[in-house]
Parts: C-alpha cells; sequence; structure tokens
C-alpha cells in the first residue's frame, strides 16, 4: 500500500521487512528492487530488505515518478545510489550498507541512466 506522506511529497510504502516486521518506507530509500517473475518483489533499502507481492508494472508507473529507473521488466533502480556505470559491460553498481550490488542494464536503458549522470554533473557544475 502506498501513503503520501505529510507534505504531500514523499510516497510512502507499507511493507514487511526480513524479520516480519511491518514498516513505512519511504520510496527515496529504497536502492533497488527486483522480481522473481511470480509476483513476489524484493526491495532493496540501503540497510535492509523487503518482500512485496505485486508486479513490477504495477508498480513501476508510481515509482517512476520518485525517480526510480527501470533497467528491465524486472528491476528498478535508484540512480540516487549509483556508484559507478560501465557502458562497456553493461552494469551499474549500487551501493548499500552491506557494499556494492551489481545489476545489469541492457543497451536500451543505458540511454536513461546516461542522461541522468549528465544532468547530476550539469547540475553540479551550474553550483560551482
Amino acid at each position: 500500500m502506498i501513503h503520501p506522506d505529510d507534505r504531500g511529497r514523499a510516497m510512502l510504502l507499507s511493507l514487511l521487512n526480513g524479520r516480519g516486521e511491518h514498516h513505512l518506507l519511504d520510496v527515496r530509500e529504497i536502492v533497488y528492487l527486483q522480481t522473481d517473475g511470480n509476483g513476489n518483489i524484493t526491495i532493496y533499502s540501503y540497510d535492509d530488505e523487503y518482500k512485496m507481492i505485486s508486479t513490477v508494472k504495477q508498480l513501476s508507473g508510481l515509482l517512476q515518478q520518485s525517480g526510480l529507473v527501470r533497467t528491465d521488466r524486472g528491476t528498478l533502480i535508484n540512480p540516487n545510489y549509483l556508484e559507478t556505470f560501465d557502458g562497456i559491460l553493461g552494469i551499474i553498481r549500487l551501493r548499500t550498507a552491506i557494499g556494492e550490488v551489481i545489476v545489469p542494464v541492457p543497451r536500451k536503458t543505458q540511454k536513461q541512466i546516461m542522461a541522468y549522470l549528465k544532468s547530476v554533473i550539469d547540475a553540479a557544475f551550474d553550483h560551482e
């Protein structure tokens, strides 16, 4: 279930974490999420993981509005956690509390990742 916060800006997901505890997770805290293809989604934050029964297709529109990028049919990533992007190997590295996670990025999505990285670099130069 998704809830707007008091300011109406953030989107909160009501989820169960790996210990079976209910938790409201701000979408901005999502590092990435993946589906197993059977309607079971695992959502990874920086320091925990959560389970949800849904499809990426059902969530992707809402999550993409929050800045997550769909890399393939079963994966969305939060570019704010992106450490490196290797266009030759077609992978990105995301940071979490337990280290790096490597996610494959199909060629058709690489343009979107590159556009994001360019916007971040441009924004950094604009603030100097």
